[in-house]
């Protein structure tokens, strides 16, 4: 029997429908994605299935004595209590057992025989609801999820948000439940216990429904996805990967039957309108008549829903060097964050900034974005650099503006018909762009943000976690727009399938130092994932031989990759200077244009045309480096 069964369900809310005539069966420890952009009723699914709400029409039947843990507000505790307290009291029982348990050992230690029946009995029942490691369990899930034996004691007041939102996940997890009810259970998780999370859903054999934005967790732990769309549910068997490719599939196969379709009727109207007065064929176009009413049609696939367009256009070419940060440091009293953090950024270059919770990563992008007094190390921007900095928490936004207010003070000239053509591109249409700033939800404040970056006309974007808060299809969206953008970009996020698309390089901040790797997250995934395997049972000299010959396998392929990098980057660096040649080649003609009494004009001029000399000459340097290595087959 189904552990939940929606037969038939609809609701609505102020009128509005959320959900059509949805159904929807739940097996015993079937794991489920829900997935469908944001407003579309996936929480409201859990709402009905938790009995929170009622649907407005249909039915809900749950199994006797199944039950259910939904991730939800943190229940209430004691501002004093300890983070192992509060997780602990999820097994008060077990905790009453055991002390009744060392009771009965003490009592049987001074001799007393009848307490070894009693003794017998309760240790089957502690054994059996797991008594003997539910300690151990407490352990494993607050470690995995970001907390060190170390943090064990802290108390509830002493926790930011995050922690709080962490411990809510704990006592789920930790619940014996039949259902476990998850909705975005990434947030506030770094990557280590996404890692962890993903793994402990995976081996679970409790049934589960999540709703998560993050696409490598739906890979990683369901096996059927159920997509809301347009108040309806679609099911697709698979992870988030097989999903893409099954509606894929089935979106052509629709078209193409629909086009097939649309085809047959048109030749039998044509055939009907010329022969239907005939009357030797009278019979004929009346038979086809009928068959034409009685065919059941064909639905063309719906136009797929309209998502958010983040296209970030052309940018100010920058000199060869975007950003040059040498020997950053941020410490709060005996607590170092980082110290000599020390690398550049090239033009073109996205470089991906990870570690633990807490290690710093905002920090370091405050500091380069300028915005740290405090800090240790020099910033400098490079010639032509234009910097922007995404904010995750939007703090430069005035709550008080309307949506139209903010994003037209970033173009003054545009009239407001521009800005609400231009907002429109973002999902702000109608009354929409008239909403203050302060009453936005997540994913609207995410979307004004993207647009006073895209107006910024920034070479150089620093991003704090853009993903936050916008749904599959905008992360989407996002990523196809930051992967076609000309310009330097630095970025925190724990999106890895971001990371993954846009990263060139890593730096790892983990206790206290720095760490480049080239390459996305990926890749650093398995180098480590191959650093951290151990030969099973094998002979001391037939480990070295493996060895040796992976070794020599692994520096082949890592002398061809870099290689074809470096052949890549020449390349690059000959068409950077064959671009700047030429645009050095038009100053002739701009100094001759110039008034000569205007003094102030032609400064500017030899400034500019000095600042590109200099790029040549860097470019010249940086070809001539590389052609020596290619030629000698250096990486």
């Amino acid at each position: 029997m189904s552990l939940i069964r929606l037969d038939n369900v609809s609701k609505s809310f102020a009128g509005a429908p959320v959900l059509a005539g949805i159904s929807l069966r739940i097996e015993e420890g079937e794991h489920i994605g829900l997935i469908g952009r944001n407003g579309t009723g996936k929480s409201t699914i859990f709402r009905l299935i938790t009995g929170k709400i009622e649907p407005d029409s249909g039915t809900i039947e749950r199994m006797r004595r199944a039950r259910f843990a939904c991730l939800a507000q943190l229940p209430k505790v004691d501002d004093h209590a300890t983070i192992e307290q509060i997780v602990l009291r999820s097994f008060t029982e077990l905790i009453e057992l055991e002390a009744d348990l060392k009771r009965l050992e003490d009592r049987m230690a001074e001799g007393d025989e009848s307490a070894i029946e009693a003794y017998s009995h309760k240790q089957e029942i502690f054994a059996h609801r797991g008594g003997y490691d539910f300690r151990t369990r407490v352990k494993q899930v607050l470690q995995g999820l970001g907390f060190p034996p170390a943090e064990f004691g802290l108390t509830f007041k002493a926790l930011s948000g995050g922690q709080r939102t962490r411990i809510m996940l704990a006592l789920v997890l930790l619940q014996e439940a039949d259902l476990l009810l998850l909705d975005e259970p990434e947030n506030h998780l770094d990557l280590e216990a996404r890692e962890w999370l993903e793994a402990y859903l995976r081996n679970s054999r409790q049934a589960l429904v999540i709703i998560s934005h993050d696409r490598q967790m739906l890979n990683a732990a369901v096996d059927r996805i159920v997509e809301v769309e347009r108040c309806e549910l679609h099911a697709y068997k698979g992870d988030y990967d097989h999903y893409l490719a099954a509606k894929a599939l089935h979106r052509e196969q629709q078209q193409a039957a629909y086009e097939r379709q649309q085809e047959f009727i048109r030749k039998e109207q044509v055939w009907i309108d010329r022969f239907r007065y005939k009357a030797t064929k009278a019979r004929q176009a009346q038979s086809r008549i009928k068959r034409l009413e009685k065919l059941e049609r064909i639905e063309a696939p719906p136009a797929e829903l309209d998502a958010a367009k983040f296209s970030l256009g052309e940018v100010v070419r920058s000199g060869e060097c975007v950003l040059d940060a040498q020997d950053l440091g941020m410490a709060y009293g005996n607590l170092t964050l980082y110290r000599n953090v020390s690398f550049r950024v090239q033009r073109g270059e996205r470089i991906g900034i990870v570690g633990p919770n807490g290690s710093g990563k905002t920090t370091l992008l405050r500091q380069l974005a300028g915005k740290l007094p405090g800090a240790t190390g020099e910033v400098t921007p490079g010639h032509k650099v234009v910097m922007e900095f995404y904010e995750q928490n939007h703090e430069q936004m005035n709550p008080a503006n309307d949506v139209l207010s903010e994003v037209q003070a970033c173009r003054p000239a545009w009239r407001p018909e521009q800005i609400r053509s231009f907002l429109g591109r973002l999902l702000f249409t109608g009354d929409d762009v008239f909403k203050k700033v302060g009453s936005l939800s997540g994913g609207e404040l995410s979307r004004v943000a993207m647009a006073k970056l895209i107006l910024s006309d920034a070479n150089l974007l620093l991003l704090d976690e853009p993903t936050n808060h916008l749904d599959i299809a905008s992360r989407e969206a996002l990523e196809a727009a930051l992967a076609e953008f000309p310009g330097a970009m630095v970025l925190v996020s724990h999106d890895r399938a971001l990371i993954d698309r846009l990263a060139d390089r890593l730096i790892l901040i983990e206790n206290g130092t720095a760490t480049v790797y080239l390459g996305n997250y990926g890749d650093y995934r398995r180098k480590h994932a191959i650093a951290d395997e151990k030969p099973q049972e094998k002979s001391q000299e037939e480990v070295l031989r493996i060895r040796r010959g992976q070794e020599s396998r692994e520096a082949k392929k890592g002398r061809e990759r870099e290689d074809r990098r470096q052949q890549r980057k020449l390349e690059k660096l000959e068409a950077d200077i064959e671009a700047l040649e030429d645009l050095l080649a038009d100053f002739d003609a701009r100094f001759a244009a110039i008034d000569p009494a205007d003094f102030q004009a032609a400064a500017a001029l030899k400034t500019e045309y000095d600042g590109l000399q200099a790029d040549l000459r860097t470019l010249y340097t940086a070809w001539e480096e590389l052609s020596r290595q290619v030629q000698h087959g250096v990486g």
